[in-house]
């Protein structure tokens, strides 16, 4: 099975899906990949597409007759959870030649719709039907009259949860404990790349959709004084500030990295052990694993990347920084983002339920 290629600045899985379309909707990607969206928008969007046009595949309706009941059963049908079909790349050796040969393979998996999931696939389904109406492919917006007979959800706002200032600590000690306790034969470079990480993750909030696409020139060095450049969303970069800890460690990082890196990720900054970039997936394995290892409290136990975004977060206000410096730190556009972390810490909230110690003793 032969991949058609749409643009080589996408990773051949999501070509694979996005040559499935037609090519109006093609259009539109390349229309993102002109906007230089990030690699994982436009993956988000191809597998949002690709579910919603199954869907109407199934039930034998063209894009031209989706309207808000079709849109409304989509939505219902997947409301808690879906299928999710994948396009993998894998080599055989051939029989006759010897040789090791690619072809592609189908996986599914069960996926849940989590909140963020559910808005995620309704902003793209809202961009997709805006950009067929500009171009006048359709002459109405079917996500417009959707979203204007739907009952609208409340929204819930939960306390972000965060690892405490000991918790992360104990979060970067098990790095060590980890491979002293198991003996582990693991290459010296490995235990520093991973204790690497989560200084970065504790120390500058980054995401890990950013963490991923890091190069080695992205440490910038100034004097003593180490920086690192950030591509966030919409490609707007920001520069931070590494502290002496986090600097003396991707040092050794360095110092150890290997240098017979796969040619096509020469300039990754982290690697996995086939020296090729360490994924979204693998960066994600590499804090699960250290949360286990830490043996932190039940609801600290299924920390994520994000979640220690949360916890530089927290940290930052708990020292008293100011809410416009955390947000610059945190690459957030807008500020009300960022006030959601006020939430957690209230000085003034705990001291007035302090003032009431007295009154509630008998």
């Amino acid at each position: 099975m032969k991949t058609s290629i749409v643009s080589r600045r996408l990773p051949e899985n999501i070509n694979f899906i996005v040559a499935q379309f037609p090519e109006d909707i093609q259009e539109f990607f390349l229309e993102m990949i002109s906007a230089e969206r990030s690699i994982q928008t436009i993956a988000n969007y191809a597998y949002d597409f690709a579910l919603f046009f199954d869907y109407i595949k199934e039930k034998d309706v063209s894009i031209e007759d989706v309207n808000a009941r079709t849109i409304k059963r989509f939505f219902r049908q997947i409301e808690h959870g879906y299928e999710r079909t994948v396009h993998v790349k894998i080599y055989k050796i051939n029989a006759s030649t010897g040789r090791k040969e690619p072809t592609w393979i189908t996986r599914t998996h069960f996926r849940e719709n989590s909140q963020a999931g559910k808005r995620r696939k309704r902003a793209s389904l809202r961009s997709l039907f805006r950009y067929l109406v500009k171009i006048r492919v359709l002459d109405r917006d079917p996500m417009e009259e959707y979203e204007d007979q739907s009952l609208k959800s409340r929204s819930k706002q939960r306390v972000p949860v965060f690892l405490t200032k000991e918790e992360a600590l104990r979060l970067i000690q098990s790095v060590q404990t980890y491979h002293k306790r198991k003996n582990i034969k693991s290459k010296k470079w490995q235990e520093m790349r991973d204790l690497a990480i989560i200084l970065l993750f504790l120390n500058t909030g980054m995401r890990v959709s950013e963490m991923f696409q890091l190069n080695q020139n992205s440490i910038q060095k100034d004097g003593d004084t180490y920086r690192i450049i950030i591509l966030g969303k919409g490609g707007k970069e920001r520069m931070l500030k590494l502290n002496n800890t986090v600097t003396a460690t991707l040092n050794d990082y360095l110092r150890f990295r290997p240098e017979h890196s796969s040619p096509k990720e020469l300039n990754a900054l982290f690697l996995n052990k086939n020296h090729s970039r360490l994924s979204r997936k693998g960066i994600t394995a590499v804090i699960k694993k250290y949360v286990q290892e830490a043996n932190l409290p039940p609801k600290a136990a299924n920390i994520s990347p994000h979640k220690l975004r949360h916890t530089l977060a927290t940290l930052l206000l708990s020292n008293g920084e100011n809410l416009r410096v955390v947000q610059e730190i945190l690459g957030h556009s807008s500020i009300q983002t960022t006030q959601i972390y006020t939430h957690v810490i209230n000085s003034e909230k705990d001291d007035a339920l302090d003032r009431l110690d007295g009154f509630s003793q008998i």
